[in-house]
């Protein structure tokens, strides 16, 4: 009775282990970004000129992306004596940072996934 026990417990673990993961859907749009619909996270395939403060093959969050996009705006103006009214005219809002984002999945449909092919 205890050697049937315990291959039940090894068996009921084991198929605990193998199921946790793999199960997220991802989504690859142009060969150049993913998305990943299970999480709601971003990343960027190859270096790329249009959305440069993304590090290449790391997930972004919507929080992630909006400060990474701050960050790189903000960056020319490191060093210069400048007013927070000012900075705020140049900080990127939360707005166009996730209409951004909304561009780059607007032809995701994450009930039907398939990779968007040029």
């Amino acid at each position: 009775m205890r050697k049937l026990k315990n291959l039940f417990l090894t068996i009921l673990f084991t198929n605990l282990l193998v199921s946790c993961g793999g199960n997220d859907v991802v989504v690859k749009i142009y060969d150049a970004f993913e998305y990943n619909c299970t999480t709601d996270e971003y990343r960027v395939l190859k270096e790329n000129f249009i959305l440069p403060f993304m590090k290449k093959n790391k997930w972004y969050t919507k929080e992630e992306f909006h400060e990474a996009n701050v960050e790189h705006a903000l960056e020319p103006y490191k060093n210069l004596p400048m007013s927070d009214s000012s900075l705020a005219k140049i900080t990127p809002s939360r707005e166009l940072s996730e209409s951004m984002l909304g561009e780059m999945i607007m032809n995701v449909d994450c009930e039907n996934p398939q990779d968007i092919k040029f």
